[in-house]
């Protein structure tokens, strides 16, 4: 059965129904019909026809069909009715004719003993079966038993006759049905079909063409869905390719760099006009080479934690940022760093943390004049840690503040790294933001992290 595809799975449910529905119906119509005739015979009946006339030749016409209208419009089927006063006269008198004595006689007997005013019977005379309905009523204080009736053969045989029909017209009715139920299954899953095919040619990367599926309904949902997903892909491939191109390009340049001036050195030369200085050279693009990669295998590894449990555990925001403020700011002795940091604990990875801090101390040394600000604290609403850096340097163009997170982006210095790339991922990891403005005549770097996190 799993193996069977949704559109048949659709049409045999949908068919079985139909069936179901139409056993039950050929089950339960005779019941009906039974009912029906029952319900007929319990009303009130029209009274008898009159007597049959005399012939023009003075004969009496032969009995004509028993009294009552025809059922269903067959003539051959009717409701017969008449009445059997107490000393045992039939109106029309006929009907003493048409039944046997045994049969009026036990009318008779179940009229004089019947408690309610209407009741129904079954008589059984061997070839002769009938139901009949006995109504008590009384006519200038006498007494009068209103007789309906139906013979079983001539009920049974309308029943099977109208049972056939039903049958052989519903039975058209539910042949055309499973039809129906096959376009309509069809019709359902035609969009699935389409997002399989669709699904499987993203599988292939082959991503490109637009899913287009104009539907309301949980289906039209999941085609959205799958063109969100779609267009995802497309936007990471592209940065996916970006970036490559970038890393190539940057891993090629110090290569180059340090194979060129390691041959110039083999064959006697020595570009920076002497042996220490082009060694020196050599050492520089290996430390920028050693950088690059270690912040390549880096993002690689902040990919990996974002899809895993992290192990986390108390860390001491404010003392982290002094202990990496003391260990980088030497680097740069003329800048003043000025910190105002507040007592915070965050829960979290004491690595990750510092790299966050380490790249974004950095980039502000990088571009600083004479001053450096760090500040950390807690919010006005005590729902986030705000991190800020500040340096007095160069305002960056608005139009390129966003476009700074990207990897590689170009600097203001024509240098291309990973730094807030990095530092990006990272606030991601804690569910935080961050900003960078033109701010004091300097630039701002704000790291919001919710205080969800801090203990």
């Amino acid at each position: 059965m799993k193996k069977i595809s949704l559109t048949v799975k659709m049409w045999l449910a949908l068919s079985l129904v139909s069936l179901l529905v139409y056993v039950i119906v050929i089950l339960i119509m005779p019941f009906l019909i039974r009912n029906f005739f029952t319900a007929s015979m319990m009303g009130p009946q029209p009274p008898p026809e009159k007597p049959p006339e005399k012939s023009a030749g003075g004969g009496m016409m032969p009995p004509g069909p028993p009294p009552g209208p025809p059922v269903l419009g067959r003539p051959d089927f009717r409701i017969r009715d008449f009445i059997v006063l107490a000393d045992g006269t039939t109106i029309p008198a006929e009907a003493k004719q048409m039944f046997s004595s045994a049969f009026i006689q036990e009318i008779l007997q179940n009229a004089m003993s019947q408690k309610t005013s209407t009741n129904l019977y079954e008589y059984n005379g061997g070839q002769e079966k009938m139901r009949y309905v006995i109504r008590k009523e009384e006519a200038y204080g006498r007494p009068l038993y209103q007789v309906a009736l139906i013979r079983k053969s001539e009920e049974d045989r309308f029943i099977k006759s109208l049972l056939f029909n039903f049958m052989v017209f519903t039975g058209i009715a539910l042949i055309i049905s499973w039809f129906a139920s096959l376009f309509i299954a069809r019709y359902l899953t035609r969009p699935l079909l389409q997002m399989e095919k669709h699904v499987k040619r993203i599988a292939g990367r082959n991503w490109h063409e637009p899913l287009d599926v104009k539907r309301g309904d949980e289906i039209g949902r999941l085609a959205r869905s799958i063109e969100i997903m779609r267009r995802q892909l497309v936007r990471q491939d592209e940065m996916q390719q970006s970036m490559l191109q970038n890393i190539s390009h940057e891993l090629k340049t110090p290569v180059m760099v340090i194979r060129s001036y390691a041959q110039a050195i083999q064959d006697g030369v020595y570009p920076k006009g002497d042996l220490d200085g082009s060694i020196q050279v050599i050492d520089e693009e290996g430390a920028r080479l050693e950088k690059l990669v270690k912040q390549l295998l880096y993002l690689t590894r902040l990919d990996y934690l974002a899809t895993r449990d992290q192990v986390q555990k108390e860390v001491k925001l404010d003392r982290l940022v002094e202990n990496v403020v003391q260990r980088l700011c030497p680097q740069r002795p003329e800048i003043a760093c000025l910190l105002d940091l507040k007592p915070v604990s965050i829960s979290g990875n004491e690595e990750v943390l510092r790299v966050m801090i380490e790249n974004l101390l950095e980039n502000h040394l990088r571009y600083a004049l004479s001053r450096l600000e760090i500040s950390l604290g807690l919010s006005d609403e005590k729902r986030e840690i705000v991190l800020c850096f500040w340096n007095d340097g160069s305002r960056i163009e608005p139009h390129i503040l966003d476009q700074l997170f990207q990897p590689f982006h170009k600097g203001r210095e024509g240098k291309f790294g990973l730094g807030l790339t990095i530092v990006q991922r990272i606030v991601k990891m804690y569910r935080g933001a961050i900003n960078l403005k033109n701010e004091r005549g300097g630039v701002s770097s704000t790291v919001k992290i919710p205080s969800g996190d801090v203990i």
